[in-house]
């Protein structure tokens, strides 16, 4: 009899060990899950720097901030070298508009939220840890998500980082100024002149350029001038 009960107690004791290890287990594997979900945290727009933008980092939603533009469309019958007159609608300059946003230090960013202020046409991250040096643009890596894609709307779009950045830079493709559309004016022309400036043009290329210009408002080409894409916030965060 006394066999039997020591074979019972001992039997009631494993049990008893399987159980506490089973919710032991169990707890365990909660634990990593909650901690794996630990909310995301955002960025203080303290820690953020853009010096073309300063509004789409400075934590207010009411403030909005657009792309400097740097090229025109001009369309219209046109003469080419065989003097046949012929349509045209090409971009001078560039259709591409950008800028740049830098933390405080590399830091690992799971996602970032961008607020929309007018359709972003052609949208693309890349980002970087990596400070200014003569090989600093080619340090930057693509982020996949959404590439590429027009972020249509107001509603604040995601987009996936999971990395450790320093740098982002934002691109856009410019929108059409459909209400300014016109021939090519004296102060559209010197407009122009000033883009190409900026964009480190030769001085014979933009003098080519004007020439150009000038004469195609001598034959009523029509231009269309280029806006930025226009952003009201753009927020980081961390877990």
């Amino acid at each position: 009899m006394t066999r039997k009960l020591t074979v019972y107690n001992f039997g009631c004791d494993l049990k008893m060990s399987y159980c506490f290890f089973a919710v032991a287990l169990v707890f365990s594997v909660t634990g990593c899950a909650l901690l794996q979900e630990t909310p995301p945290v955002e960025i203080s727009a303290s820690r953020l720097f853009c010096e073309k933008n300063p509004e789409i980092v400075d934590g207010k939603l009411d403030t909005v901030s657009v792309f400097e533009v740097h090229g025109t469309i001009q369309k219209g019958f046109g003469r080419r070298s065989n003097s046949q007159r012929q349509y045209r609608h090409e971009v001078v300059g560039s259709l591409k508009t950008e800028t740049l946003i830098k933390l405080d230090a590399p830091t690992y960013i799971d996602y970032i939220e961008v607020y929309p202020a007018s359709t972003l046409p052609n949208f693309i991250l890349d980002a970087t840890v990596e400070e200014k040096s003569s090989k600093w643009m080619l340090s930057f890596e693509a982020i996949e998500d959404k590439r590429g894609e027009d972020i249509e709307g107001t509603q604040p779009v995601r987009f996936r980082i999971r990395r450790e950045v320093l740098y982002v830079r934002l691109t856009a493709n410019a929108l059409t100024d459909s209400e300014n559309v016109g021939v090519y004016s004296e102060t559209a022309i010197k407009e122009m002149e000033t883009s190409l400036k900026k964009m480190n043009a030769s001085k014979d290329a933009t003098e080519k350029v004007s020439r150009q210009w000038r004469k195609q408002r001598r034959e009523g080409e029509m231009q269309i001038p280029l806006k930025g894409a226009a952003i009201r916030e753009i927020k980081f965060y961390r877990r």
